[in-house]
């Protein structure tokens, strides 16, 4: 199934951004990254939809992102 990762700066972002998208019917699951990547994200959202969506719902919410990326396979 094709997926979405969604880098974060914090906690708060990314539990924010759950419940968002949790709103919007969407499966989502936090996780902390073991190192920041250069972008500075220390949190990623992993939600089964594809990034394009994503993306609008984040901005419509008012929750910055550092980056997405579509996966396949978001187990």
């Amino acid at each position: 199934m094709l997926g979405c990762k969604a880098g974060l700066l914090s906690y708060t972002h990314a539990k924010k951004a759950q419940n968002l998208l949790t709103g919007y019917g969407y499966k989502c699951e936090i996780r902390r990254n073991t190192q920041t990547t250069p972008e500075g994200c220390s949190y990623q959202i992993i939600v089964n939809a594809d990034c394009t969506s994503v993306s609008d719902i984040l901005v419509y919410g008012d929750i910055p992102y550092k980056t997405l990326k579509n996966v396949r396979d978001t187990s």
